[in-house]
């Protein structure tokens, strides 16, 4: 039997419920109960459509199919004397507009009424009036009866987002209706979670309410607008084969409300049995941003709101049970994915799902990417790893494959403030979005960059040369060395690793010199490794620089330039003995020559103990050289010197870069710098470095491969020995090993066994437990 409203005022006791907690009429809205015959009359009178009524389901509305002999008809809803004109209005003009922004979606379409109304009243047997509207049929299949692929979810998610897309500019004073699957009503609904049973579900629910409301106040930051708030699978229609959405029903529960609220309502509710709820969440996700790309913290919060819908419903649903039986049987197979959904939601992690809601959304289709990848890319770029490893998103130390695995970095070093750092990505955006022009036009950010960051080095090294990569200015340092000295030599450190550029490139004996025989114009300096080398003292390395100062003179090329990694990183991340640095800088300058620290690994705090790397050596050079970390990956360099010898440079050569400097760059950098010193992540390199090579130099009694660990802040070697001696073949095992325990590491040095370690700067104490818990384990593998 139908439930029978008794007051024509119940709107009012409706309105008063949504803010008095005394009252819960506001769950008393059950359908009208006109007959099939009434309703085909009221069809055929009102509207002109002249065929059988049959009933479908309705929350408050009384719904019919009206089928006549020329399908296919119309959907006549016989409307709840609570529901407001403002509303059904609200509805008649949104429906109207879609058709306008975007008239491919699959939304109903308002039929008018016979005197071109969107709506008509009728009476009941009491006398009371109810509005009479119609749709025009929409045909397809009811996705209840679905089970849904990823394909149909992704298809729903981009649906959703189009529709999202179209209702963004509407307005209408019917938006700001009070209904109770508003998720802000559960500020008012709450006490009712008390008539939950079992116990168990009553406590799990009701923490999640209470979840809810203590977020509730970062609503406010979200993007808001009217959204639909009741795409659930019986809103739905498919084709016939079940791969694509044909149809979108009911706008009866359209707020104005987060955005968010919309793929809460679709990503909680439309599921199946094939996968598990987070999954089919995460495929709506997908396919929403696909479509409307969804803000950063936007992922949050919705894993908020789903739970919280879940709550909800079994918050209504428990109050219905004891107050209209019927309708809780219209919520029961709501009510039975909703306990489970949040226990999957709360035992998977907060982290974890928005994890992966972010991974799908970075992801694409991938099938055989391997295979595609060398077919264009070639096959002797290297992939990292006997299983390569695909990754789609990061934020802070860590990356995330498709699936949302998480991957602890502990390897890459040029996002230096963090995979995904929001300040650095927002520079970058804005910028783009004002300008991205080169360095010979006023501009105030690339000034203010070279300004900030000449304030961070010794006094003297004033003048910044701006290029696009660390290559680019070890290219250029060169060129100035020659520029200014009038000289030609080069003396870098055998095995050393410093770009890409055919200069630069020439300064890289990293693979040995008989893999890529030496120009004549470079000298290599002895490894100054006090852990396998032949001294443990600075002196007689050292001495290696008299040499090869020597030689370059007898070749009557004299020396330019001295070119030093002050991390020592494509050794192994040697630790040169004390003084070693100064020492060789002493005797290049002494012979003419200009000292260059390449900062491009070592620099901006990632040392730890100073901010660039060659303070730690107790040198200042005659020009320092940057490269992506300064600008947390996006395409910079530079090369940072005293004025005099850049004013001799530039007026023996006009030297331009079109991208060296670009506001955009400027901009990325100068974000880059100001997360640097605001997080100081510098002092979080030196304590957690210092802590990270404690815990691994802990298991060197248990596992004694572990031949040396070294390095400073988030710089860190591990020598692997095996039998005594260096091994390649054993570090490779490790390193695999820790990807397959989702720890990214490398191997490095010239026999290619030593860890390097040199996380993002944001690697925090947690991180450090995690990797040093999972190294252990590996070893103990081996």
């Amino acid at each position: 039997m139908c439930f029978k409203v008794w007051r024509a005022a119940i709107g009012f006791a409706y309105l008063r419920a949504m803010t008095d907690p005394k009252s819960l009429l506001a769950l008393e809205t059950s359908p009208p109960c006109f007959s099939a015959e009434a309703a085909a009359a009221f069809a055929r009178d009102i509207f002109g459509i002249d065929g059988p009524a049959k009933p479908l389901y309705g929350e408050r509305d009384q719904n019919f199919r009206i089928t006549p002999a020329q399908r296919p008809g119309i959907i006549l809803k016989i409307l709840s004397p609570t529901e407001l004109e403002s509303a059904v209005d609200f509805q008649t003009i949104v429906l109207d507009h879609i058709q306008a922004m975007d008239p491919s979606l699959p939304v109903p379409r308002v039929r008018r009424t016979l005197a071109g109304d969107a709506y008509a009243f009728v009476k009941d047997a009491a006398g009371t009036p109810h509005m009479v509207r119609a749709l025009d049929f929409q045909p397809g299949r009811v996705m209840d009866d679905v089970e849904p692929t990823p394909a149909l979810l992704r298809d729903v998610g981009a649906q959703l987002a189009r529709l999202d897309r179209a209702l963004a500019n509407v307005f209408h004073p019917g938006m700001g209706q009070k209904i109770v699957w508003d998720l802000r009503a559960i500020e008012i609904l709450r006490p009712s979670a008390a008539l939950i049973e079992p116990a168990q579900d009553r406590a799990l629910v009701e923490a999640v309410l209470e979840r809810f409301l203590a977020f509730r106040p970062h609503l406010d930051r979200l993007r808001h607008q009217p959204v639909h708030n009741d795409l659930h699978p019986g809103n739905m229609l498919v084709d016939a084969d079940a791969t694509r959405l044909t149809g979108m029903l009911d706008f009866g529960d359209m707020i104005h409300a987060p955005l968010i609220f919309d793929i809460a309502v679709t990503a909680a509710e439309t599921v199946g049995t094939s996968l598990d709820p987070i999954t089919y969440a995460t495929e709506i996700v997908a396919g929403y941003d696909a479509v409307n790309p969804l803000q950063p913290e936007e992922f949050g919060a919705l894993f908020e709101a789903i739970i919280a819908r879940h709550a909800l419903a079994a918050t209504i649903m428990a109050w219905r049970k004891q107050n209209d039986p019927a309708g809780a049987e219209k919520l029961a197979a709501l009510a039975g994915i909703g306990i489970a959904a949040i226990q999957a939601f709360l035992a998977a992690g907060k982290e974890r799902v928005v994890a992966r809601f972010r991974a799908a959304c970075a992801s694409r289709p991938s099938a055989g990417l391997t295979a595609r990848r060398f077919a264009v890319l070639g096959k002797g770029l290297e992939l990292s790893y006997e299983e390569p490893v695909h990754l789609v998103y990061g934020q802070g130390a860590h990356l995330f494959a498709p699936d949302g695995t998480d991957y602890l970095d502990a390897y890459n070093n040029v996002p230096s403030v963090g995979h995904g750092n929001v300040r650095v990505a927002d520079a970058i955006s804005r910028q783009m979005h004002w300008m991205c022009t080169n360095t010979r036009y006023l501009h105030e950010t690339v000034v203010a960059y070279a300004e900030r960051l000449t304030a961070t080095l010794p006094d003297g090294l004033s003048q910044v040369l701006f290029v696009n990569s660390g290559s680019e200015a070890n290219d250029t340092a060169y060129r100035i060395a020659k520029a200014v000295t009038g000289k030609s030599g080069a003396i870098v450190i055998s095995g050393a690793y410093h770009g890409i550029t055919e200069i630069s490139a020439a300064l890289s004996p990293y693979h040995g010199p008989q893999a890529q025989p030496l120009e004549p114009y470079i000298e290599v300096l002895e490894v100054p490794d006090p852990f396998r080398g032949r001294f443990t003292e600075a002196a007689p390395y050292a001495a290696d620089a008299d040499r090869a100062i020597a030689a370059l003179q007898a070749k009557g090329l004299g020396v330019a330039m001295l070119l030093v990694d002050s991390a020592f990183t494509a050794h192994g991340i040697t630790a040169a003995p004390p003084g070693y640095f100064a020492a060789i800088a002493a005797k290049v300058r002494a012979a003419g020559g200009l000292v260059v620290g390449d900062e491009v690994q070592s620099g901006f705090g990632r040392m730890g103990e100073a901010f660039w790397g060659f303070a730690r050596h107790g040198v200042v050079p005659d020009m320092v050289t940057l490269g992506k970390p300064m600008a947390n990956g996006h395409p910079t360099g530079a090369v940072v010197t005293r004025p005099e010898i850049l004013e001799i440079f530039q007026r023996k050569i006009e030297f331009f870069s079109t991208f060296g400097g670009n506001p955009v760059s400027a901009a990325a950098a100068l974000a880059t710098l100001n997360v640097l010193q605001e997080e100081d992540l510098q002092g979080n390199a030196q304590r957690t470095g210092t802590a990270l090579r404690a815990g691994i130099a802990s298991l060197q009694g248990r596992f004694p491969l572990l031949a040396d660990v070294r390095g400073a802040g988030l710089m860190t070697g591990v020598e692997i020995f095996e039998g005594g001696t260096p091994s390649r073949a054993l570090a490779k095992r490790i390193a695999n090993a820790m990807r397959r325990a989702q720890v990214l590491i490398g191997t490095e040095g010239p026999q290619g066994n030593v860890l390097k370690i040199r996380p993002p700067l944001p690697f925090n104490g947690a991180d450090a437990t995690r990797f040093l818990e999972t190294l252990e384990r590996v070893l103990a593998g081996l």
